[in-house]
């Protein structure tokens, strides 16, 4: 294994920053995987051509055979070291046979890491490019974790990989031995597959499906490739007749279908995965050519350069660090996940046969996913090193027991003949056989026996079994050292009875008390809980234990498209609260069932064991500063096409949940976010905010109740209670200033509804699976209200936790936990929600009534019993509250309904002896669902009924107001009246008087006409002058009247005089020059009054004069 072909470390000078391996099929040559035909000649497209489209690459071809094993050839038959070389060549054959996928890959990895020993090459990106079986060959080389400290991951420093007809899923071609020679001359080997190797590519292979998950796992952030093949390949083939004989044939068919060269399934997950089929056969894809054709040129000149150029972009397009960076984030999720893994076991407790008991352990996702739960369990039951120790450091303790098979150990103790007379005491032999017979009283001497003692027996100090009594072979005590207690001698009775030694005198050895571990005998089953409902999550854990009990048909069937895949909505736009599994209830029963049960409402399982999915919404809550921060992070994420480059500050934090909005927010299986009620509600919108919040406040009844306590306190202040609630009403929906005399909380604390959802997946009858998005912990709290998590594990690991008998009696009471998380199991006051939205509609009906009151005292029809603007925004409140209890009572009704199918469903499971118990319990939690149901539709009737009363007390002030309107208007009426009789006396008199002045002013006129003086002006011009003056002030009053530019224009001229005018007049107050202007703004005007409004305000300012309701110009600011 090596490198055979590598380019410059500098081409035209430039420096290398990215290394290009091209990789054959295993045993394969080369040289001849990537060489095509043009014009007539042999023309490598992986080598110098490539190199000089992308400059600052480096490639390398790497050889799976070493160089020794590569130059090893059959001499002739003739040749005199054919013999020699015959042994040679069988001997490297059947060393290499033994070689399968892992080998082969440990071979790659050693050479690779070996060419990239040093810094600065240990952290060049990479490119793969891979043929056929060597694909897997590097697909298991990245899924490898370093071993050593300081080691890099190939797969950190992988940005992109190309398959070319690689069998990911396996390949009937490469599994099968009548394919070996075909293949090995089709796709110039340089041996025949061995049987390990083509094991290793057999269809359905446990162990090809489990690297693929692995390589999922470390693909992630890495660009992928896949080349297909869509022509069939020629094989040569030896055919067997009836008769005996044998002769070759030519077979076509795919050595790689479509199914097995692309790598996403529904078990497998890969995010940046980019299909591309070709014309071509199997051989051809790596060539960019037909095999054999002479359309080779066009294929190199089409396909082959539009892949360069996109492998380019690529590449420029991404760096090392950010690949490094996204790598780093990725482990890092994986490893500060942490995943319940827990163990219900049966307590041998004899007052009570159904008592159960949990063995817990939670290691990282990483490890579960390496090890399993299985091996997670048995560190926790044995956490001892290799060396004999415990975890902790400590010797573990050691304890020799015989077996009884075994011969008894010689005399410890040696005593003289005594001779006894005495009643004997029979003692139980350690082989657990019936001791021998008591010998004769008449018989003058007895060996006394032995005691055997163990060497180190610590606490546990064996039983005395007494009076002949037989050990059990069953029994616990079976293989535990044993005493045998010496028999009292005659002498010692005859001599002294009192000190005869008597066994039931004796001080009787007590056996130490141990905790019952779970065992093989006692499991019941078993509860693995995922946090965060990350859909791309789901495949790789349930594939995990499916491996684990090499069983893979344990999760297909429930990460089928009907279960699974077609529960998922999507909108159109790419907003996270649109992504969510719809409410379903679904289980599968095993085939061979005798019951009838429709196929397309329950579908059956793959194995012969029923099986469960369930997908539940449920109310739950969270702190307004974590809701503002995820929401935060979501914009940020959803501003970037990509999760790269990567934020510092979340890659930093310590909020794994916005760490997993980064990074898994918008790919292909994306993570489902927790969602607040309006988003649950309205998962169509494109963005709730405006429903949710602006950017003062938030809408919902929880956080305004929470924010400002349920009950104000006003410490001081004057005026009614009515207007402290308007007050407060005002500050809730920010059209008013906070009162500041209320004594409220801080607005991170206050407490928001948001909508979880519970995945459930019971795999087998001994395994159930949970997803569930949890709350993060606070810094400065111990523990959380209402988390389904603790609820389950504090219910299942009480004392009175007999109640869970399988894994559907479990998944009855996780939802039981789910529905009644929120409302039964929090002593939170703020968290009381029914309590919370009967007191605030309670609050604005009791101003409702307050309203009325007061609008029926309103003798004088005072200003403030006629504002409505309170009123209006109460009535706002009612409709947010409405529209959040129908939120809630659609919530509800999901759950009902999802709960009426699990009851259904359960019924058939009955039948087989199956969550008798969840049964029960799903009928009390579908009873207390229309009781939520019931209580929900109480509050929407007060809410209506209240907002009813708010509509028609808003229409009875409007009628007030129109008819405050009606007596104002006809005493508006009554002093235009009055105004125009004093215009028309006005007129007459001028009209008498104006024709006198008019003539009066001519001939008072000093021209030179009528006086005779030739100094003076002629009447001529004094009526010109008179003429042009009078007609430009009329037209400049006409466009100061009727054009807006003018006025604008000499707005802006008031504006500039204002300042030197008070300069030289500095006895008027700026204030009043200000007033002056304000005065003059003719083009915006006073702001638009109510009639009402008018009136207040001119009892409010008394001293201002006033003209039957109409403000006149207040000349004192002159004064």
């Amino acid at each position: 294994m090596s490198f055979v072909s590598e380019s410059p470390l500098n081409f035209n000078g430039k420096d290398i920053i990215l290394d290009i391996i091209g990789v054959p099929s295993i045993l394969g040559d080369p040289f001849k995987t990537w060489n095509t035909t043009r014009d007539h000649q042999s023309y490598q497209w992986l080598g110098p051509s490539l190199q000089a489209e992308i400059p600052f690459a480096r490639v390398l071809l790497y050889d799976h055979l070493t160089p020794q094993e590569r130059s090893i050839e059959i001499k002739p038959t003739e040749h005199p070291e054919h013999k020699a070389t015959s042994e040679a060549h069988a001997a490297v054959q059947l060393t290499i046979g033994q070689n399968g996928v892992e080998e082969w890959a440990d071979r790659f990895l050693d050479t690779v890491r070996k060419s990239r020993e040093s810094a600065q090459l240990r952290k060049r990106p990479i490119v793969f490019l891979c043929h056929s079986t060597g694909g897997v060959v590097v697909k298991r080389a990245l899924s490898r974790k370093p071993t050593k400290k300081g080691e890099t991951s190939l797969a950190s420093v992988c940005i992109g990989m190309v398959f070319f007809g690689t069998p990911h899923h396996g390949s009937r071609v490469f599994s099968q031995l009548e394919f070996a020679r075909p293949v090995k001359n089709k796709l110039n080997l340089k041996f025949e597959m061995s049987e390990h190797l083509q094991a290793d590519f057999a269809l359905d292979n446990p162990d090809l499906e489990a690297g693929n998950h692995r390589f999922g796992a470390a693909s992630l952030g890495i660009k992928i490739w896949n080349f297909i093949e869509t022509k069939d390949t020629q094989l040569k083939v030896l055919v067997g007749e009836e008769t005996g004989g044998e002769y070759l044939t030519k077979v076509n068919l795919l050595v790689v279908d479509d199914r097995s060269a692309t790598m996403t399934t529904s078990d497998v997950l890969i995010e940046e995965e980019d299909i591309k089929r070709m014309n071509t056969n199997h051989v051809g894809l790596a060539r960019f050519a037909d095999d054999n054709s002479q359309l080779g040129a066009v294929f190199e000149f089409g396909l082959r350069t539009d892949f360069c150029e996109d492998l380019k972009a690529y590449i420029k397009s991404t760096s090392a660090q950010d690949r490094l960076t996204a790598h780093c984030l990725a482990t890092s999720i994986m490893q500060d996940v942490k995943v319940d893994v827990h163990q219900f076991y049966k307590m041998e407790v004899a007052s009570d046969a159904r008592a159960l008991a949990v063995w817990s352990v939670q290691p990282s996702l990483q490890d579960y996913l390496d090890l399993g739960p299985n091996e997670c369990l048995k560190t926790r039951l044995h956490p001892t090193a290799e060396n004999g120790q415990l975890a902790n450091g400590n010797p573990k303790p050691y304890i020799k027991v015989r077996h009884p098979s075994e011969v008894s150990a010689p005399a410890a103790l040696e005593t003289p003949h005594i001779s006894v007379s005495a009643p004997t005491v029979s003692v139980t032999s350690i082989s657990g056989e019936s001791p021998a017979p008591p010998p004769d009283p008449e018989s003058a001497v007895l060996d006394a026996p032995t005691i055997i003692l163990p060497k180190n027996i610590h606490t546990r100090r064996p039983p005395l079994n007494v009076g002949g009594a037989q050990s059990d072979p069953q029994s616990a005590n079976h293989l535990t050292p044993t005493i045998i207690i010496p028999q009292p001698t005659s002498a010692a009775i005859e001599g002294n009875h009192d000190n005869a030694l008597h066994p039931a005198r004796e001080p009787r050895p007590q056996r130490a008390r141990t905790y019952q571990a779970p065992s093989r005998s006692t499991d019941r089953f078993r509860w693995v809980h995922v946090p965060y409902t990350h859909s791309g999550w789901v495949a790789p854990v349930l594939t995990t234990i499916s491996q684990e009990k090499k069983n893979m048909d344990l999760h297909r069937k429930l990460l089928s498209d009907q279960i699974w895949l077609t529960q998922h909505n999507r909108s159109r736009h790419s907003s996270s609260h649109a992504r969510f599994v719809r409410p379903a209830c679904k289980s599968l029963l095993p085939k061979s069932t005798e019951h009838h049960h429709d196929e397309l409402l329950s579908p059956s399982s793959s194995i012969d064991e029923a099986q469960l999915a369930l997908y539940l919404p449920y109310l739950h809550w969270d702190n307004f500063d974590q809701l503002q921060a995820r929401a935060a992070v979501i914009r940020k994420r959803g501003d970037l096409p990509h999760a790269r480059p990567i934020d510092r500050d979340i890659a930093k934090g310590k909020s794994i949940e916005c760490k997993l909005i980064w990074q898994y927010l918008h790919s292909k299986w994306p993570l489902h976010t927790r969602r607040s009620l309006d988003q649950y509600g309205y998962p169509a919108l494109r963005n709730t905010a405006v429903r949710d919040a602006d950017q003062h406040h938030y809408e919902q009844v929880i956080y305004k109740q929470t924010r400002n306590p349920l009950l104000p306190e006003i410490v001081s202040g004057k005026g009614s209670s009515m207007h402290n609630i308007s007050a407060i009403l005002r500050a809730a929906r920010g059209s008013g200033p906070r009162p500041n005399k209320i004594k409220t909380m801080s607005d991170g604390a206050a407490k928001v509804l948001m909508v979880d959802q519970l995945w459930l997946f019971v795999v087998d009858s001994s395994t159930v699976v949970t997803f569930a998005a949890p709350k993060e912990k606070n810094d400065d709290t111990l523990s959380e209200e209402a988390d389904l998590r603790a609820l389950l594990y504090k219910d299942i690991n009480g004392d009175h936790a007999g109640q869970c008998n399988d894994c559907f009696d479990f998944a009855a009471l996780a939802v039981s936990h789910a529905v009644k998380a929120l409302l039964e199991h929090t002593d939170d006051p703020n968290l009381q929600v029914f309590r919370i939205f009967e007191e605030y509609i309670s609050e604005l009906t009791e101003q409702q009534t307050k309203s009325f009151k007061a609008f029926r005292d309103n003798s004088r029809l005072e200003v403030e019993y006629i504002d409505n603007r309170d009123d209006l925004n109460a009535l706002l409140e009612l409709r947010d509250v409405e529209d959040e209890l129908k939120t809630i009572n659609k919530l509800f009704l999901e759950q009902h309904k999802t709960i009426k199918d699990m009851i259904r469903q359960y019924k058939e499971l009955n039948l087989r002896q199956l969550g008798m118990f969840g049964r029960l319990l799903l009928e009390d939690v579908d009873k207390c669902v229309e009781y939520y149901l019931e209580q929900v539709a109480s509050m929407l009737t007060s809410a209506e009924v209240a907002q009813n009363a708010f509509e028609k007390l808003l229409d009875m002030k409007q009628k007030q107001a129109n008819i405050v309107e009606a007596h104002l208007a006809r005493e508006q009426t009554e002093v235009a009246a009055d105004q125009s009789r004093s215009v028309m006396i006005f007129t007459i008199f001028t009209i008498i008087f104006l024709p006198l002045s008019f003539f009066a002013s001519v001939f008072g006129m000093n021209v030179k006409e009528w006086s005779g003086v030739d100094s003076n002006i002629s009447s001529y011009h004094a009526f010109l002058y008179m003429g042009t003056i009078s007609l430009a002030v009329i037209i400049v009053a006409l466009l100061v009247a009727f054009n807006k530019y003018t006025r604008r224009i000499l707005q802006r001229i008031w504006k500039k005089m204002a300042g030197p005018i008070s300069r030289i007049l500095p006895k008027i107050p700026s204030n009043r020059v200000q007033g002056l202007v304000h005065y003059w703004d003719v083009e915006r005007g006073p702001p638009r009054q109510s009639p009402v409004q008018i009136r207040e305000r001119s009892r409010s300012r008394p001293g201002r004069p006033q003209t039957r309701g109409y403000e006149v110009f207040d000349k004192s600011i002159f004064l």
